[in-house]
């Protein structure tokens, strides 16, 4: 019994590890988009006829 608790308690310090690991991951995605999406792109720029090639 004491080894299932030993593996439940290191399993769930692991998990919990994990969680925020990828909600941390996807909260810098999220704000790195909002950036991107956010970014104005003059027509008279590289990236705008980059973009309407890849388009």
């Amino acid at each position: 019994m004491a080894i299932f608790g030993n593996l439940a308690f290191w399993g769930l310090i692991l998990f919990c590890i994990i969680a925020v690991s990828f909600k941390a991951g996807k909260d810098t995605g999220i704000t790195e988009e909002q950036q991107r999406h956010n970014r104005i792109i003059w027509q008279d720029s590289e990236e705008y006829y980059l973009n309407q090639r890849n388009k």
